[in-house]
């Protein structure tokens, strides 16, 4: 077993860069579907620590998750365009709430009907998931960490995640070859996604930073202001069981990653801190990979269970909402997976029902990935009543 912590962290780096690589190699390939970036960084170390090459335990995973997770964050919420929120209109944002309603009230029901058989953390991984399906995979690990949700649980519910978000998706993609006929059962009104089409703007400005000179900078903000919050964090009072320190330290980085994202900086390096977000955000998940062990996959038809059916009771309760206010199936596509599948899918289920609904899905799903950590951390200790 590997135990030198340099090692550990080159054996991470080379599960991160091997992922980037197949991502680039593979980007326009339906192999991504099956075989994501977040599972080709979470698998691998899960792999060697199973074998038993790397340790279920290390400084370096504590210390990725007390330094790295927070500068990945600050870096992809500081990339958070929230004034095209203003562009999508009445009707996408109604579609949105539904969604991310129907989403929050399905939660709801399976922890009732599965706790018992999920355990004493039952809260935790229901609150951890409800991070991921209204906001992304950044949102559920930081949750993870804000709850404390162990690593023997978080395997198996990231599985299931992965394995029924892409079933959904591929569920709304088939659709899109009928939504002439499904528009007209459920009587949608076509002049609302006419007037979400018409309000579809320019993205704002992109400016071209060279990587090499912005990497200094966006390190020092990433780190900095993230060390500043843990620490900020850990200062404030506990409240009760409900929020601890773990808890507070997810909630400032988020409202200052946020924050961050009005300045004109979050602007002109928007392109590198994404890139930079998410090779440190794939460094945190690969470490994550390698605090678990490959039999916790045992637990899998249990959360594939939970997930099918959430997905399914989230999924009758927005077509019912969507028949209600004549949602067109578009823009119900476009709502659904910009919360259950983020940033990433939210625009190729949109673009197989409408082109021009690419930038709405997008915007969409940055208020999903901007709201999911405080949605996470709600639901978990709402729901830590009732375990």
């Amino acid at each position: 077993m590997i135990q030198e912590p340099l090692f550990i962290i080159l054996i991470l780096l080379a599960v991160v860069l091997s992922a980037n690589w197949w991502a680039i190699q593979f980007k326009t390939s339906n192999v991504m579907r099956f075989l994501p970036t977040p599972v080709l960084c979470y698998i691998p170390p899960t792999l060697l620590t199973t074998a038993g090459i790397l340790p279920i335990k290390s400084p370096v995973y504590d210390w990725i998750s007390t330094y790295v997770l927070p500068a990945s964050l600050i870096l992809l919420l500081m990339i958070t365009d929230l004034k095209s929120l203003k562009r999508i209109g009445r009707y996408a944002a109604l579609a949105m709430f539904g969604s991310s309603l129907a989403v929050f009230i399905g939660g709801l029901m399976v922890f009732f009907i599965f706790k018992n058989l999920i355990g004493p953390e039952s809260w935790k991984a229901i609150g951890t998931l409800m991070a991921s399906w209204i906001g992304g995979t950044a949102n559920q690990l930081a949750v993870k960490q804000a709850t404390g949700l162990s690593d023997q649980l978080f395997t198996p519910l990231f599985i299931s995640d992965i394995t029924m978000v892409y079933v959904w998706m591929t569920t709304l993609m088939i659709l899109s070859g009928s939504q002439e006929k499904i528009d007209r059962f459920m009587h949608a009104e076509r002049r609302q996604l006419e007037e979400v089409l018409r309000r579809e703007g320019k993205n704002r400005k992109k400016q071209n930073q060279k990587l090499a000179s912005s990497l200094p900078k966006l390190l020092i903000v990433g780190f900095g202001v993230g060390t500043a919050c843990t620490w900020a964090g850990k200062q404030m009072p506990e409240i009760g069981m409900a929020i601890n320190q773990a808890t507070w330290v997810i909630i400032i980085i988020t409202t200052a990653g946020l924050l961050l994202s009005l300045t004109p900086m979050a602007e002109a390096e928007e392109k590198n801190a994404n890139q930079v977000g998410y090779f440190l955000f794939y460094f945190v998940l690969a470490s994550t990979g390698a605090k678990a062990n490959l039999l916790a996959v045992l637990l899998a038809p249990l959360f594939l269970l939970v997930a099918f059916v959430w997905m399914t009771i989230q999924g009758a309760l927005f077509l019912v909402y969507a028949r209600a206010l004549r949602i067109p199936i578009g823009l119900f596509a476009a709502a659904s997976q910009a919360n259950l599948g983020g940033i990433v899918s939210a625009p190729i289920v949109a673009s197989t029902y409408d082109p021009k609904l690419v930038s709405v899905a997008l915007i969409l799903a940055i208020f999903g990935n901007a709201i999911g950590n405080y949605a996470g951390i709600l639901t978990a200790q709402l729901l830590r009543l009732f375990a």
